[in-house]
């Protein structure tokens, strides 16, 4: 079922112009893969999806994403109430500078002015959806920093999980872990699928190939390609997406 549909994106910094005529379904409870070369426009894409490029001086949009049929970009959107929808996971882990509790807790004290008893067991209930709680359930006033590379973006996972969005971005969530924690990352994703609409950037082929079950091809900010993720890796249909894929192009 379709979650995310984008309609005719164009996208601009100022003058310059750096998404054209983007247009693709994005499903619930998928995972889709965003791929291509360094400064192709796929991060920018991925912040579109929750507005998170308002915050750049003259950046605009043009076009519609509608998520479950609302245009995001409606003068009565609510930006603040968007964000807790579509949750965002950085490129590096950027956990607060406070306790592994109050990281977690800080979204729906905010948002939900939520009362103690009910932050802890929706802290309790993020952390184990991340896999995290059996590693920190007697740390939780750690200080979050202290948690490994690893920990720490399971952390910021579980804290925008906790919002309890509909849809989780992840902007190359593993490039700054391990193998083995860039594999409990993937392992992560694969479980939230059953229950979220996950949109992640990679630059890693092998990630999107294993993870994935759409797969997007942007090159100079056009979608060149868009399809199964078994199709593009298998069977493209754009000879530029298959010299990308193996190594030709890019």
């Amino acid at each position: 079922m379709e979650k995310i549909s984008v309609q005719h994106l164009n996208f601009f910094y100022g003058v310059k112009q750096v998404l054209t005529d983007i247009s693709l379904p994005i499903d619930d409870r998928q995972i889709t893969a965003l791929i291509g070369p360094s400064g192709c426009g796929k991060s920018t894409f991925l912040r579109t999806l929750n507005r998170m490029n308002d915050t750049i001086a003259g950046a605009r949009a043009e076009g519609q994403i509608l998520l479950d049929g609302e245009n995001i970009f409606a003068p009565t959107m609510e930006v603040t109430q968007l964000r807790a929808r579509v949750g965002m996971v950085f490129q590096r882990p950027n956990p607060f500078p406070q306790s592994v509790f109050d990281n977690v807790a800080f979204g729906p004290r905010i948002l939900n002015g939520a009362r103690a008893q009910a932050l802890t067991a929706l802290v309790e209930a993020s952390l184990r959806q991340v896999g995290l709680w059996d590693e920190v359930k007697d740390q939780l006033g750690q200080d979050a920093l202290r948690l490994s590379l690893g920990q720490q973006q399971r952390l910021c996972l579980a804290r925008t999980l906790a919002v309890q969005p509909e849809v989780i971005l992840m902007d190359e969530p593993c490039s700054a872990l391990d193998p083995l924690a860039t594999l409990e990352i993937e392992e992560l994703m694969r479980r939230l699928r059953e229950r979220y609409c996950i949109v992640i950037v990679t630059h890693n082929m092998q990630q999107a190939a294993r993870v994935s079950d759409r797969t997007g091809f942007f090159w100079l900010g056009q979608l060149v390609e868009y399809d199964a993720t078994q199709t593009i890796f298998t069977r493209p249909r754009n000879a530029l997406t298959e010299d990308y894929i193996t190594g030709r192009a890019g």
